[in-house]
């Protein structure tokens, strides 16, 4: 980080506090018994503004012997004690933590990182967050409340940009105002400081004395994670939802976790499963809105998805695949599922602690995935999810005693680039009903 970056700075004020302070209170502030200048420094001490040298924090009665090597801040593990000392202008105390007249002192967030990293921050590509966020092991929780566990996320190398953009809005000018805050003639210091890298002077002022703060954050996810009921639903319950400025919110209290089936193909999540496999479509930055249009008054004003949406980024042809998507998902729906009813005829009477109905259970939750959100939204994670149903099955078949009946034939794993990925209807998988070589050269000259 050069003296470039510094020039933005993670923006904190510091202000001083009043003259005359109060007494240390009983929840053991601190700073609550201290005079202003014990810490604050300067000729604008009065002003209730002035320089905070990091030898005033690092005395040997005040935080001498506290400060740590290393902090977490967030999901963020970085080395604390002499962070940013070796660079070409050292980041003092100041630089990261603040206190506000009546607020509780030192105090420091996300968003100190902000200005500091501005590069890291601003570029496109998802392996820049993993600069900072080496480890990320938290669980978000989606709009509808899928729990998206990140650690071991298979696309989190690269591609975090995928679901969070808008991480860091860089701010490098300073309005005049701020200086007039310290000096009595602003214009007069803004015209001796024109051209001036201005950071020399001011090492030991707090960032935010200059510059904006919230310069980190998350301001938005995919709308293919983070739905917004508006986007889709114009009438509800016979009222205009627009009309009343309904937000999700209050759509989810009753409908909570309508679309989380959806986002779970989308994102590749099932449950009790430790990897991920994103859609394809979802990885190449399509929303929900991508494939999904407004329907008419017909329709109520929902949104539908159809073979239409394909043909619009795809050649005329993709319609015809799309039908052999949905054809091939409804066969081996009706296969597996009576497959996997006479599993339940097998467990019946069994506790529910009894292993052969959990395997039961397990089958019967993974096929409700399909049905209640379409296979079409994934279709190699949806075969995966045939087969795993079919095996859970066989699982709760053996382990209740009684013979494991042969499984219907599923046919090939549709994968891109092989004939099945097109061609997944059971019956009649090779009919090209129309297809001319033309397209089949194209598409082969993908592989």
């Amino acid at each position: 980080m050069g003296r470039y970056s510094l020039l933005t700075l993670a923006s904190f004020s510091v202000f001083a506090c009043a003259v005359e302070r109060p007494p240390p209170d009983p929840a053991g502030n601190g700073h609550a018994g201290l005079a202003c200048a014990a810490c604050h420094q300067g000729g604008i001490a009065d002003r209730e503004l002035a320089s905070v040298p990091p030898e005033t924090c690092q005395g040997s009665d005040c935080h001498a012997l506290d400060i740590p090597g290393e902090v977490v801040l967030s999901s963020v593990r970085f080395t604390h004690q002499g962070h940013g000392s070796t660079e070409t202008l050292a980041v003092g105390c100041a630089g990261c933590h603040h206190h506000g007249s009546g607020e509780e002192p030192i105090t420091a967030g996300p968003e100190t990182c902000g200005l500091c990293h501005v590069e890291e921050l601003a570029g496109a590509r998802g392996e820049d967050c993993r600069l900072c966020h080496t480890a990320p092991d938290h669980q978000g929780m989606t709009s509808q409340g899928l729990p998206v566990p990140h650690q071991g996320l298979p696309w989190i190398e690269g591609g975090c940009l995928r679901c969070h953009y808008a991480v860091a809005r860089p701010v490098h000018e300073v309005s005049v105002a701020r200086c007039a805050q310290c000096h009595e003639d602003a214009t007069a210091a803004t015209q001796a400081g024109i051209g001036e890298d201005l950071h020399p002077t001011h090492t030991s002022v707090g960032c935010g004395s200059c510059h904006e703060a919230d310069n980190h954050r998350i301001e938005a996810m995919s709308s293919a994670v983070e739905l917004e009921c508006i986007t889709c639903h114009h009438v509800e319950h016979d009222v205009e939802v627009g009309a009343v400025a309904m937000d999700s919110d209050a759509c989810n209290e009753c409908h909570r976790g309508v679309h989380v089936d959806e986002q779970r193909l989308l994102l590749g999540i099932l449950p009790e499963t430790p990897s991920a496999a994103p859609s394809d479509h979802f990885m190449d930055g399509l929303t929900c809105r991508s494939c999904h249009w407004e329907g008419d008054a017909t329709t109520d004003h929902r949104t539908r998805g159809s073979s239409e949406a394909c043909v619009a980024c795809h050649r005329p042809e993709y319609a015809i695949v799309f039908r052999w998507w949905t054809q091939g998902i409804e066969e081996r729906t009706r296969l597996v599922e009576r497959y996997v009813a006479g599993a339940e005829s097998a467990v019946a009477g069994r506790a529910e602690a009894d292993q052969a109905v959990k395997s039961f259970a397990r089958a019967r939750q993974l096929l409700t995935v399909i049905r209640t959100a379409g296979g079409q939204h994934n279709l190699p994670l949806t075969h995966r999810i045939f087969e795993d149903a079919l095996a859970a099955s066989a699982d709760a078949y053996r382990l209740s005693g009684r013979g494991v009946p042969t499984p219907p034939q599923l046919g090939r794993a549709p994968r891109q680039g092989l004939c099945a990925y097109c061609h997944y209807r059971l019956r009649e998988p090779g009919l090209t009903e129309g297809m001319d070589d033309a397209f089949h050269r194209e598409v082969m000259g993908r592989r």
